[in-house]
């Protein structure tokens, strides 16, 4: 939720990025609204039209007497009681739990049979080119025993990924699958100019890499452990107050 700054946001040294009333949206709200992590021009913008949306809104809303509504009111309480409950269970669980790679690499080990393909998967690399032109040389590129110099290139963005046989449309499949080409274009995908290059293959019902698992092996010990620490939270709690419950509501 953004929040409206009152009058005193209109200092020369804080950028004002849109008003509805009274109520102003500055770029220091827009920073608590994207936290810790850098917000980028496209999410500033959309970020700018939810709000007036938004505040278009509260004020007939408020006008209609919503605000006083008993029933509004107390949903609020419970979210806001809600909210600093996971917000304290959160802080007090992360600060006792510890995961070492050793952790990892032991859980990994000892459950290696649920980290087996179900399908074919490659490894790729997919650059999205400023033109079909582009595309075809860096793919002929890419099929060349030559080391490939990304930088004479028009790239608009690189990103990897892992895929699945079935994603892309058959006669892509075809070539990525089937054949052992280094590179595969130019395709067009999203509306973009492309190209595929491969990094690897692997057949079904081959393990995947402890690498490629390790952050969804993590966030598995991770909720056990949490789910551990947050029950002795409760049981200690439990012994240090006194707590009546109507023997019809006692768990049997």
């Amino acid at each position: 939720m953004l929040s409206c700054s009152g009058r005193e946001e209109n200092s020369k040294n804080i950028k004002v990025l849109a008003r509805v009333g009274e109520n102003t949206l500055t770029e220091k709200d827009i920073a608590l609204f994207g936290a810790s992590r850098d917000v980028s021009e496209d999410e500033k913008v959309l970020s700018v039209e939810k709000w007036i949306n938004r505040s278009l809104l509260l004020s007939e809303a408020k006008k209609e007497g919503f605000d006083g509504d008993l029933t509004l009111i107390k949903k609020k309480d419970t979210y806001y009681e809600q909210l600093m409950v996971s917000s304290f269970v959160e802080d007090y669980i992360s600060s006792r739990i510890r995961i070492s790679k050793g952790d990892v690499r032991l859980y990994y080990k000892e459950n290696k049979g649920g980290f087996i393909r179900n399908l074919d998967e490659v490894q790729i690399e997919q650059y999205i080119m400023k033109s079909e032109k582009e595309a075809r040389k860096l793919t002929s590129s890419f099929e060349s025993k030559r080391v490939t110099n990304t930088n004479g290139y028009s790239i608009l963005s690189v990103n990897q990924k892992t895929v699945k046989r079935g994603v892309f449309l058959k006669n892509i499949d075809v070539e990525l699958f089937n054949s052992k080409k280094r590179a595969v274009g130019p395709v067009f995908l999203g509306g973009n100019n492309c190209v595929l290059r491969v990094l690897n293959r692997y057949k079904k019902g081959s393990y995947r890499g402890l690498d490629e698992v390790y952050d969804e092996v993590y966030q598995r010990l991770y909720k056990t452990r949490a789910t551990i620490e947050r029950g002795l939270l409760l049981d200690s709690l439990k012994e240090t107050v006194n707590i009546y419950i109507n023997p019809e509501y006692q768990q049997r």
